[in-house]
């Protein structure tokens, strides 16, 4: 399946944006906070998400042929861990007041108060992924924090065994790093 790789799942939602309402929408999205204050952060699984708005097709010349949107569209990509049934229960539940002042601006957005609509809603936008990779396919969220943390001790560690003798640095490591299976 295109929207999976490893225990990784990739989501990109296109919504058409109601009319007068990209300013509003554009207003929200510079609002929302980024990292680790991000909503999305909050739900402990998001690899990467980002929102925008995507305001036309651009003409490359031939032979492509022009195109233009009706309206402009919010483009939402996310890649995660779990499945899709639950990141959606999750932003749905976890970040209800950020989706819903965000997809508010979209045409037939029914709200976080309805479970089945919310799912329904996202679902029929889903736009498939062909092709999805995953950096870490088989590392979660949790796994890469953790790894991420170990890096920066070891580095710590490093640093402050400079000038240490051998034995010290010995001694040193395995206080600090027995527990991490070394």
């Amino acid at each position: 399946m295109g929207n999976t790789s490893g225990q990784a799942y990739s989501l990109m939602v296109m919504t058409p944006v109601l009319p007068g309402r990209e300013a509003p929408l554009q207003d929200v999205l510079r609002a929302l906070p980024a990292g680790e204050d991000s909503p999305l952060a909050r739900m402990g699984t998001t690899h990467f998400a980002r929102w925008l708005v995507l305001h036309d097709l651009v003409y490359q010349g031939p032979p492509q042929q022009p195109d233009s949107l009706k309206s402009p569209y919010l483009v939402f990509v996310t890649s995660f861990d779990g499945d899709l049934d639950g990141y959606l229960a999750g932003m749905r539940t976890l970040m209800a007041n950020e989706a819903d002042a965000v997809w508010s601006n979209c045409v037939g957005y029914p709200g976080s108060t309805d479970p089945a609509g919310f799912s329904a809603y996202m679902m029929h936008n889903q736009i498939e992924s062909t092709v999805f990779v995953s950096a870490y396919p088989d590392a979660t969220v949790a796994d890469v924090r953790a790894s991420l943390l170990l890096r920066r001790q070891l580095t710590e560690f490093a640093i402050a065994a400079q000038g240490m003798d051998a034995p010290a640095v010995q001694r040193e490591f395995l206080i600090r790093f027995a527990s991490e299976g070394a």
